[in-house]
């Protein structure tokens, strides 16, 4: 017997040390791909020596004499942190997914080929200026020495058991392609669930659920539209939908969950532009001039609201323009530009516009459907043949076509072809003028560069040493003939008919993908699915609060989680809440509780302790739902490619308050007597919602219990063991939709900002997630905890820890 347990014993051991040595084996090859961060390199491909200094966060400083030599630097460092997360830029932009993760990833291909990227990427480097030319190559000719450096390949090829394919000019054109997909509306699904509205309601209930805008609004002009004010529909809504209304639960609302069922497959979910979240890409800006601040110069703040993933879709980095001037912000992996910062005379941030920026076109054919009609008579279709090739070896053709406009994208509700022409597809959507930009001396210069600037068009705000700032559309707008036969636009607005805002009466500038102006000028740009106006009415009101700032008070601004939108909401809640026969709706238990939390809390913020806040939002959503959102949600099931309910609703606030205000007898919600019982019935659904039908007590069910961030690596996702090695830490944080401090459980800012141009060492910048994708690096999460906590960390890098010398070889 002890023989037996002898040998036992023996057996564990040796599995014990075959376990050992099978994880060091692969710790010490996962740690072989790591970057060299000190040193001497020899390298061909260089005008001049390079030096590479980064701090205990990763944040490079490149020094160099040309600046061909600084984007090669930057290449270099790119490939070396995230080689991967580029490679995914450029190959969901291309459709060229399935060559990396095999089947899995044919549709996401297919869905993307049809835009034929690839091909327009290399359209669009070969009429690159030569500058840029030779600043694009010696990035790529960067990249690709730095993946090179490597021992091993970036460790997520090791797990795919895949190779690094190499980095060409147009894959960084491919990235900002991808950009496209994540800020734009790219198969016009917004107008195509237009139609569907309105054909499928009365024009009164159209007009009704489509509201232009309304007290919300907080236009920089102050501006205000006519005609807003709405009119309650006379007419019940059409037997089909309120069949439908009546055949489903009375006020069925999913539960708040911190993960949200996902129905997207995992290609879709984790790799695909655009599509891993419910909120709509957004972000806030704003500047102040001298006046208001400290300095001779003005003061800007960005933060830009995004998917957040490990690692951030940014990259911090600096270096030295060849006149002198320093260069800090946060680049784009797969580009060699800087996105949003600051070079000591100029800083700009973005936030997306949320403009007319596509047309969907409902094609006349002929009977078989191989021409279609256009304004110089019938034309043939142009078909395009594409390979898409799989890692699991079965490449598969893939036929598109396409008219003069764009793609043709499917059919509408009607069955009828639908082309769509996509400001992405023109031949200046994408460039490298940001080069240009990072050389501008003052607003009126950046305001001119910011017109020619290839990039999905953003709404950019810009502040100056000389104490100036200023707001126009960067990138391309659609010149539109009313009159023309078959739609679409034919040219792009010319530089002198661009909107521009300089220097205000107000001293100050705010952009939340809000309306921004009024009517006559939302002409030139649209206002297509943009936000509703409460976020930007509290930066607005944050910024008239003040006659002078310091960067820690934009910060607070940023930070700022007040929900003032649900003021009126919690008031409507305790006045349900105190009526005389609410106990014979709910419980007297549950309504004390209710009563108890949002007493305690008289004003709500969306704070982790606050349970009020939680309560109040799921009051709303419920009235919401049940009053107006089942007509969208029914539309979207009969519809689900052509209608997107979360396209329209951006702005349903407006008609469901006007319901809540006037309680018209005939729209009373189905099964309910009166109003009074349906928003009885409302608080009790509410209750149940938070506390998981009663499961838990009320008091304890806090907004950072039910609202944590879920900031995950993609092949965690996959391999969710992996999930305490490549994830941030779930966080319980302030913050939500219409609020400056938007937060969702995997969106939010990727990165906030704030700086006044020459006063950089008193600036604020800080990121979620770190400078590395590889977890082993020292500094994979460094500065995500001053993102949590929203620290005003150093927006220059620090104190210079490891010096790598880019040495040229003649």
């Amino acid at each position: 017997m002890r023989n037996f347990f002898n040998k036992i014993l023996f057996s564990l051991k040796w599995l014990s040390l075959t376990l050992l040595f099978l994880l060091l084996v692969i710790y010490f090859i996962l740690y072989s791909s790591l970057p060299d961060l000190d040193g001497t390199k020899k390298i061909t491909l260089l005008n001049q020596g390079v030096t590479i200094e980064r701090d205990a966060q990763g944040i490079p400083t490149i020094r160099g004499k040309h600046r061909q030599d600084t984007a090669f630097a930057l290449g270099y460092v790119h490939a070396q942190e995230r080689y991967f997360q580029m490679d995914l830029l450029r190959r969901s932009a291309a459709g060229e997914l399935a060559a990396l993760f095999g089947d899995d990833a044919y549709e996401s291909d297919v869905k993307i080929r049809l835009h034929r990227f690839r091909e327009r990427a290399k359209q669009a480097v070969r009429k690159l200026p030569k500058a840029h030319y030779a600043a694009l190559v010696a990035y790529s000719n960067g990249v690709n020495t730095g993946i090179e450096s490597l021992v091993n390949d970036p460790y997520q090829y090791l797990l795919l058991g895949q190779t690094p394919k190499p980095w060409e000019p147009e894959d960084s054109l491919l990235c900002v392609y991808a950009m496209y997909f994540d800020l734009n509306d790219e198969l016009g699904v917004r107008e195509t669930s237009l139609a569907i509205l309105k054909d499928e309601l009365p024009p009164s209930w159209f007009k009704f659920l489509t509201p232009k805008g309304g007290e919300w609004d907080a236009a920089m002009d102050d501006s205000a539209l006519e005609d807003v004010k709405l009119s309650i529909p006379s007419l019940s809504l059409p037997k089909k939908l309120l069949a439908y209304n009546l055949s489903t639960p009375a006020l069925f609302v999913s539960k708040l969950s911190a993960h949200p069922k996902q129905t997207l497959n995992f290609v879709d979910r984790h790799f695909l532009p655009g599509t891993n979240t419910n909120f709509l890409p957004g972000s806030n800006s704003w500047a102040v001039d001298a006046s208001l601040t400290p300095y001779d110069s003005a003061m800007m703040a960005n933060d830009m609201h995004l998917t957040l993933r490990v690692p951030n879709i940014w990259f911090r980095a600096s270096w030295y323009l060849e006149d002198g001037r320093r260069v800090t912000g946060v680049t784009l992996p797969g580009t060699p530009a800087m996105v949003v910062g600051s070079n000591e005379h100029i800083a700009w941030g973005f936030t997306n516009s949320y403009g007319n920026w596509g047309d969907i076109i409902v094609l006349q054919t002929n009977a078989d459907e191989t021409q279609y009609q256009s304004a110089e008579g019938w034309k043939n279709f142009t078909v395009y043949k594409h390979l898409i090739e799989s890692s699991n070896g079965s490449d598969k053709e893939l036929l598109t076509i396409e008219t003069q406009w764009g793609p043709v994208i499917g059919r509408n509700h009607k069955g009828q072809l639908l082309a769509h022409q996509w400001l992405a597809y023109s031949p200046n959507a994408t460039n490298l003028n940001l080069l240009v930009l990072e050389k501008s001396d003052s607003v009126k210069d950046a305001l001119d560069v910011a017109k020619s600037l290839g990039m999905p068009p953003q709404s950019i705000v810009i502040a100056d040493n000389e104490g100036h700032i200023g707001w126009t559309i960067a990138g391309l707008i659609p010149k539109r003939d009313e009159a023309a036969m078959t739609g679409g636009w034919q040219d792009y607005e010319q530089a002198n008919d661009y909107p521009i805002l300089s220097d205000p009466d107000s001293h100050r500038i705010w952009t939340a993908n809000n309306r921004l102006f009024s009517a006559k000028t939302l002409s030139h740009i649209g206002f297509e699915g943009g936000d509703l106006g409460a976020r930007a009415q509290q930066v607005r009101d944050g910024l008239l609060a003040k006659t002078q700032f310091k960067e820690t008070d934009f910060l607070a601004i940023q930070l700022d989680n007040e929900a003032k939108l649900l003021a009126r909401w919690r008031q409507l809640l305790l006045d349900v809440l105190t009526a005389k026969n609410i106990h014979e709706v709910i419980s007297k238990g549950q309504v004390e509780s209710m009563l108890a939390v949002l007493k305690k809390e008289p004003i709500l913020y969306a704070k982790p302790d606050s349970v009020a806040y939680g309560l109040v939002k799921s009051f709303r959503k419920v009235i919401t739902k049940n009053t107006l959102g089942w007509v969208f949600e029914t539309l979207e099931k009969q519809h689900p490619k052509l209608f997107k309910a979360s396209l329209l609703t951006k702005l349903i606030e407006y008609p469901v308050w006007e319901l809540v205000q006037n309680r018209p007898v005939h729209l009373v919600p189905a099964n309910y007597a009166n109003w009074a019982l349906f928003f009885q019935a409302s608080a009790e659904q509410a209750y149940n919602i938070v506390t998981d039908n009663g499961q838990y007590d009320l008091a304890t069910q806090s907004w950072g219990v039910r609202h944590k961030i879920d900031i995950q690596h993609p092949l965690s996702a996959a391999l969710p063991e992996l999930g305490f090695f490549l994830d941030m830490p779930d966080s319980p944080l302030s913050g939500d939709t219409d609020m400056p401090k938007v937060l969702g459980h995997h969106f939010g800012a990727s990165v906030r900002m704030v700086v006044a141009p020459g006063q950089e060492q008193k600036a604020i910048m800080h990121m979620p997630a770190g400078q590395s994708s590889h977890p082993l690096s020292s500094y994979y999460s460094s500065g995500h905890q001053d993102w949590v906590d929203g620290k005003a960390s150093a927006f220059l890098p620090g104190e210079t820890k490891w010096v790598l010398e880019l040495q040229s070889i003649q």
